[in-house]
């Protein structure tokens, strides 16, 4: 295997420098991928997740809420009230299966 053709990783401050970087008004994209070697849709995938991500930052960890929204639930659905519900669906689910076998459908 040729150096060029191993996977380069790169560390998690370099990403946010280079995302921030991208985001000053006196540089362009096309810039910054030049400047640090990288292409433009690398760039792309790291300010997309940065976008997602930084959110979080500024979510109230004490408020249940809050983390639960932050984490990609709905308001008032805690991970364990999802668990359930999933739960009583499987079982509801099973059972209109066996139903529905019974019937011969």
């Amino acid at each position: 295997m040729h150096m060029s053709d191993q996977k380069k990783s790169y560390t998690p401050e370099f990403k946010l420098k280079v995302v921030l970087e991208s985001l000053q008004r006196d540089t362009t994209q096309e810039a910054v991928c030049k400047h640090y070697g990288i292409s433009s849709s690398m760039l792309h995938r790291w300010k997309k997740e940065f976008q997602t991500k930084a959110a979080d930052i500024f979510a109230d960890k004490r408020d249940p809420k809050q983390k639960a929204m932050a984490q990609g639930y709905a308001p008032g659905e805690s991970p364990d009230d999802l668990k359930k519900i999933i739960g009583n669906l499987t079982v509801q689910n099973e059972i209109l299966k066996k139903v529905q076998g019974l019937l011969g459908n």
